[in-house]
């Protein structure tokens, strides 16, 4: 007696993974290329928003409210500093010391 496990009703053919795993991947990719603008304009809007918080707040303590010449003398700096920092950060990651 022959057995043919692939014609068994309650198991999926091999060859149909490959295909099942690239409709998913199809799937997925197009789900990623219509989602990843939106994401990413969203993100940018939060950094946007944290770092005038962030300036508000320090520029604040330090006595220079929003609106003020001081307060946009202020907010430039902190802006270069981030500058710095970011290209320090860049650097170390790419192991220049």
């Amino acid at each position: 007696m022959n057995s043919d496990v692939t014609s068994s009703p309650n198991q999926i053919s091999p060859i149909w993974i490959p295909r099942l795993l690239l409709g998913l991947a199809g799937v997925l990719g197009v789900y990623a290329a219509i989602t990843a603008p939106e994401m990413i304009g969203n993100a940018e809007r939060l950094r946007a928003e944290q770092i005038q918080q962030e300036d508000r707040e320090h520029c604040g303590r330090l006595k220079m409210p929003p609106g003020t010449d001081g307060f946009a003398a202020c907010a430039a700096d902190l802006t270069e500093i981030r500058r710095r920092q970011h290209e320090r950060a860049l650097a170390h990651a790419a192991g220049i010391p």
